[in-house]
């Protein structure tokens, strides 16, 4: 069994999680009528399933929302076996494709990695660091069994969690560890600067607003704050 970011192990059980569980607990802004079309149910209703001990849920960053099993099948070539290494879901096609015996594109290279050998042989991730996810004002990567969370929001918030020790993310232990602190945030911040806006995103700019103008807008410079483009002065 493999997981993403992390297969689920033994926890303390406390109570039941009440966020997210489904993608319609996640989105929440449903009509009765929607929600009845579609099976829904109402924000802030029981979920109806249960993430202990993990915090969070679906569109969130904690465990609760980002952790989860997965089952590979194939008698011929796996012995049965629990894989506790962190993967990730980016693993999937250069894993596929390795085992097909063909190759990407250089120039559209993969975020994952091949994990057969960690899959079928127990080996170590293949991965120094995952991200677990980044965004313009939050994101979270995880390094062996260390988590880095942090949220940009005004007044922002950073969060570490040995989520080995801890799986249920109860206890913010960032002021204890300022160098493995110093080095996600670092990580993390490399992968910002390296993401590209997805197309869903560019097609919601009526929704995020000025939001969305600081993303999609080619000219702004989070660090100064200006547009970087010089203005043009119409010609006679």
């Amino acid at each position: 069994m493999a997981a993403e970011p992390g297969s689920a192990g033994p926890g303390t059980p406390r109570a039941p999680c009440t966020r997210a569980t489904s993608a319609l607990f996640a989105t929440g802004a449903r009509s009765p009528e929607e929600r009845e079309a579609s099976g829904g149910v109402a924000l802030g209703s029981k979920p109806p399933a249960t993430n202990t001990p993990f915090a969070g849920g679906k569109g969130g960053l904690h465990e609760g929302g980002v952790r989860l099993p997965a089952i590979v099948n194939w008698p011929a070539r796996l012995k049965p076996s629990v894989v506790n290494e962190p993967l990730h879901h980016v693993d999937v096609m250069p894993t596929l494709l390795a085992l097909a015996g063909g190759t990407g594109d250089p120039t559209k290279p993969f975020d994952g990695k091949d994990a057969m050998d960690t899959i079928g042989e127990g080996k170590p991730s293949p991965h120094e660091d995952i991200l677990i996810n980044i965004e313009a004002f939050r994101g979270a990567i995880r390094k062996g069994t260390w988590k880095l969370i942090k949220v940009a929001l005004l007044p922002g918030k950073t969060e570490l969690f040995d989520v080995e020790k801890d799986p249920g993310e109860k206890e913010n232990v960032a002021d204890k560890h300022p160098d493995v602190l110093k080095d996600l945030e670092a990580r993390l911040l490399t992968y910002a600067k390296q993401q590209k806006m997805s197309e869903w995103m560019q097609a919601q700019t009526d929704f995020l607003g000025f939001q969305g103008e600081t993303q999609l807008d080619p000219g702004y410079n989070i660090d100064r704050g200006l547009p970087t483009e010089k203005p043009v002065i119409p010609q006679k």
